[in-house]
Formats: structure tokens, sequence, C-alpha cells
């Protein structure tokens, strides 16, 4: 199993009310892709002071399901339209564990 975790830092323009839409929208995707084995994702608790704002974490049977879902339309205009105009930073790794 593939497994995608990216962080974000919002921009400080971001409001409440574009956060929720980004988070109504990832928790939409899986819907709308069926590729996305599972998917997590929410707020920073603000534990640390070094953490990002938000986290999503998604799990893909292979390499191949995560290429096919980076090229998706549904996930290319979620970026566009959600992630990219809050986002002063995203990061993100990819890791395979045993099921």
């Amino acid at each position: 199993m593939l497994i995608h975790c990216v962080t974000v830092k919002f921009k400080d323009a971001a409001t409440p009310d574009q956060v929720a839409a980004l988070d109504a929208a990832l928790a939409a995707l899986p819907g709308q892709i069926d590729l996305i084995r599972r998917t997590r994702h929410g707020r920073d608790l603000g534990e640390r002071p070094t953490n990002a704002d938000y986290a999503l974490v998604s799990e893909f049977a292979d390499a191949e399901a995560f290429y096919a879902y980076l090229e998706h339309p549904a996930h290319q205009a979620l970026a566009r339209d959600h992630l990219i105009p809050l986002a002063e930073s995203v990061h993100s790794t990819q890791f395979l564990t045993e099921v």
C-alpha cells in the first residue's frame, strides 16, 4: 500500500470559510476518485509551534493508483480551487507499507 502524506502551511490571509471549503472538498474526494482507499485530514491541534496548519493522509493500492490520482480531474480541481489559493507552502511524502 502507498501512503501519501501532505502538510500545508496556510497564508495569513486564509479565512475560516476557505479552510472549511477545503475540508469539505477533501471529504468529498473519495466519492469522486475510487482510487483512494482511505483518507484522513484535518486542522493541526497546535500542540507544537513548528507544526503545519493542516494535514492529509491518503492510502492507495500502489504507485500506479497514486499517479493516476494525481492526474485525475477532481484532484486537479481541488488543488487549483481550494489548496493553491490558501497555501503558503505544501509538503508531501509517500511511502510503502504492508496492508
